[in-house]
């Protein structure tokens, strides 16, 4: 009796953690809402993705959301830019 009131436990338990993982996994993706509109650019000598997320940074707002945004859009790991490449960027809101 003891071994299947254990093997009961053990199953109700696994069958809870396949629930909750079920659960974790239905959960809606979160990404930017709806498409954004971007220009494409080709990297010059003396452009990097400061200067890019600058000039479309409004004065006074933080750069630094928008050098992610521009890493994000072009899958960037890393924020050097050779030149000729051709980089997308965010139209300006």
């Amino acid at each position: 009796m003891g071994v299947i009131v254990r093997r009961f436990g053990a199953f109700l338990v696994a069958g809870a953690l396949i629930l909750a993982g079920i659960g974790w996994m239905a959960r809606p993706a979160t990404s930017a809402p709806g498409p954004q509109e971007v220009v494409t650019r080709t990297v010059r000598p003396g452009d990097n993705v400061w200067s890019y997320a600058t000039s479309i940074t409004p004065q006074g707002e933080d750069v630094t959301k928008n050098v992610d945004r521009i890493m994000q859009i072009n899958n960037m790991s890393s924020p050097n830019l050779r030149v000729g490449d051709r980089i997308l960027i965010p139209s300006e809101d």
